[in-house]
């Protein structure tokens, strides 16, 4: 992973942003028939695979592969197209049937969290942002410590919940002090899809199977009532993975398989005559442990030993379209991997 991320440095973020569109492309959509392969098709995408090492392609609103990374010789190579097809509007893509999309859209209906996280550490007494120079496998290694420090950003991808879901979540006849269980569904897709800190920011690591969570409920207190508004306050706790045990919490390569436990606060605000929520906040900052494995299951650098502190916070999602992608990226979380399956347990996890 080192050498694409020595390619993020200032100059070429600040390339990309003033004469880029950067798009993520999942490798199957790609390779699928129907009109969005066949464009990617066209530009030579399905010849390569997008990866953490950098590989890329650049192409114009028409389609044309005008070369690998985004660079001057690019820019140069688009000035050379002609005119009407550099202008802004100037192609022109009929709307997709709904059967023809192949990234499917938020439920009708649905809300989208926005889903923030984080690397964090302690200092005296405090969370702060995690620095490379809080990871012990990176402090032997300078290049590592340069190239780390823009992937220690935070990363930003979206929970999907359903009409019904949050409706649900709303009181027919709130009253102050009312508390209402929140599906188990919710905080079981919490836990597997969205509070996973090695998922969530190296791409590495699968979805967690439900066998793995230990514990992911939810439940909310009505906090205040008004002709207006229904404020209420969200409360809970996720557990996945291993028990912590320090002794075997080491690294590299130690013996402990990875967890992560958090609790749950929020602070929600549905607007009675709107019939929508104005405000889902929260906020799940956890500690994490043990193993973060690579594809070769082999320690990464971002693995420390004892608990490491790392934090996720979710808001609500505006209508820009970043806020339509589906959950982790990629469409076939939501289509094949049962996101919106209910729970098979008899009870929720506790």
């Amino acid at each position: 992973m080192s050498r694409g991320l020595t390619f993020w440095n200032d100059e070429t973020i600040a390339l990309i942003r003033e004469h880029f569109i950067a798009v993520s492309v999942p490798t199957w959509v790609a390779k699928a028939p129907g009109a969005e392969g066949d464009f990617l098709r066209q530009a030579g995408i399905d010849k390569r695979w997008v990866t953490s090492s950098g590989y890329m392609h650049c192409v114009s609103a028409s389609g044309k592969l005008l070369g690998g990374r985004p660079c001057e010789e690019v820019l140069e190579k688009f000035k050379e197209l002609p005119e009407a097809e550099r202008r802004p509007g100037a192609v022109k893509l009929s709307p997709l049937a709904e059967a023809e999309q192949l990234i499917p859209s938020p439920p009708k209906g649905g809300l989208v969290l926005r889903v923030h996280a984080r690397f964090l550490a302690h200092e005296k007494g405090r969370l702060r942002p995690a620095r490379p120079t809080d990871f012990p496998l990176m402090l032997a290694k300078p290049n590592v410590l340069r190239s780390w420090e823009k992937f220690l950003q935070p990363n930003t991808e979206y929970l999907w919940l359903t009409r019904d879901e949050w409706r649900a979540m709303v009181p027919a006849q709130p009253a102050k002090g009312q508390r209402l269980e929140v599906a188990p569904a919710i905080g079981l897709r919490l836990a597997r899809f969205h509070l996973t800190p090695q998922r969530a920011t190296t791409s590495e690591g699968g979805i967690l199977h439900p066998k793995r969570v230990q514990e992911a409920r939810l439940s909310l207190e009505v906090t205040a009532v008004s002709a207006q508004t229904i404020a209420m306050k969200l409360t809970g706790r996720v557990h996945w993975g291993s028990e912590f045990d320090a002794a075997q919490a080491t690294t590299p390569n130690g013996p402990l398989r990875q967890g992560f436990a958090a609790p749950i606060d929020g602070r929600l605000v549905y607007d009675r005559q709107r019939g929508a929520f104005t405000r889902f906040d929260l906020i799940a900052n956890g500690h994490t442990w043990g193993r973060w494995g690579d594809a070769n299951g082999r320690s990464m650098y971002v693995e420390r030993p004892g608990r490491a502190p790392f934090g996720f916070a979710l808001e609500l999602a505006g209508d820009s379209p970043t806020d339509r992608i589906p959950p982790g990226g990629n469409g076939r979380y939501v289509t094949t991997r049962g996101y919106f399956d209910p729970p098979k347990h008899s009870k929720p996890l506790q």
